[in-house]
């Protein structure tokens, strides 16, 4: 996505994972999918959702401007994050790595502060796994103390199928 919907300055996708084989098939979608400048706009970071904030902008923080007129700190800022919690799916993928309620609560956390204002903020949350419920819970704890004033906070299911992934949003309120 482009910064603040300008299409003449490209986005970036930084995607986090902590097992390679999930970064391997991604990287071999990307060179499938996308143009070679676009695929350089793609970084695939083999670590921890919860280190988020060591490759991303945040606001007011570690916002890049160039040129102090004080524009870049918001357009530079994230507009999309994206979870999609539980295990690498695949019938040889060792579905005892996955993501864990703590990790996670705190990577929900650095999403929401890098948010720009208008940005959103997703998470895909899978219940039928050991702990999944657990952790879909905890994220809903913490989206549910967002000031009002500033975030429109969502839960959209299925109900009527037992155990279905739980989608959770966030929208940070553009600010006058």
């Amino acid at each position: 996505a482009s910064p603040a919907g300008d299409a003449s300055k490209p986005g970036r996708v930084v995607a986090f994972d902590v097992q390679e084989d999930a970064l391997t098939s991604t990287r071999a979608r990307v060179r499938e999918s996308l143009t070679p400048d676009q695929a350089s706009r793609v970084d695939l970071v083999l670590k921890s959702h919860e280190r988020m904030e060591e490759h991303v902008r945040v606001p007011g923080v570690n916002a890049f401007d160039d040129d102090d007129d004080g524009e870049d700190a918001e357009t530079d800022a994230v507009g999309v994050v994206c979870f999609n919690l539980g295990y690498l799916p695949g019938p040889t993928a060792d579905k005892g790595v996955r993501t864990r309620r703590t990790t996670t609560v705190s990577a929900v956390a650095s999403g929401v502060r890098v948010l720009r204002p208008g940005g959103v903020l997703t998470v895909v949350g899978y219940t039928g796994h050991e702990g999944g419920w657990e952790e879909v819970e905890a994220v809903m704890e913490l989206v549910s103390s967002l000031d009002p004033r500033e975030f429109t906070a969502t839960n959209h299911s299925v109900v009527n199928r037992d155990n279905c992934p739980q989608l959770i949003a966030v929208h940070r309120k553009e600010t006058k």
